[in-house]
């Protein structure tokens, strides 16, 4: 009887605890968050509508952390496919034809990459906590519209290049547009371990 009523007790109070815990998994200052989050995992959020979102806010935590360490470590190997790539590209530039069916290669191989892992930064649930001041996590987002603009463009650009009338604009345009992208991909990755 007496271990009844002390299970019973032990019951409510970790009961007590984990509601307590999925209070602390709320949003906080869920007004900052950013647009396509919103329109994702808002309150009438285009995930939540259709069901796709996990059962809990813990559930939905683990699978940010998860999504995001995925994000991280692709994002890693697209910043040294896209650099490989520039070198590459760089060559051809120059002159140098030899490398021109690698190039177009991995070119399909560094854009999946890409979209890949900017996918599951995109789609990844809502953080914990958002701000109203600038930080290094949002300079980060900041700078990601710029490289994934970057990456939608590049190979329109490159294409661009074989049947365009003007081959110097073109190749120009193409090399512009792969700078800015990979020098916003570098500062992008540099800023993640800022701790700002």
């Amino acid at each position: 009887m007496i271990a009844n009523y002390l299970n019973k007790i032990l019951l409510i109070c970790f009961s007590l605890i984990c509601l307590k815990g999925q209070d602390q998994l709320d949003i906080k200052n869920a007004e900052y968050m950013p647009f396509h989050t919103k329109i994702l995992w808002g309150e009438n959020g285009l995930i939540r509508k259709t069901n796709l979102a996990p059962a809990t806010r813990k559930e939905e935590v683990e699978l940010r952390v998860k999504m995001l360490q995925t994000h991280q470590k692709l994002a890693l190997v697209s910043l040294g496919l896209l650099a490989y790539q520039y070198s590459l590209g760089l060559e051809l530039a120059d002159g140098d034809y030899s490398n021109l069916s690698s190039h177009k290669t991995f070119s399909k191989v560094t854009w999946s990459a890409y979209m890949t892992s900017a996918s599951l930064s995109y789609f990844a649930p809502p953080a914990l906590i958002y701000e109203k001041r600038v930080s290094s996590m949002k300079i980060h987002r900041w700078l990601s519209y710029i490289h994934f603009a970057g990456m939608m463009s590049i190979p329109v650009l490159g294409k661009n290049i074989s049947t365009s009338t003007n081959r110097v604009t073109a190749i120009a345009s193409h090399q512009d547009v792969a700078t800015a992208t990979l020098i916003s991909m570098i500062l992008s990755g540099l800023l993640t371990i800022l701790p700002y």
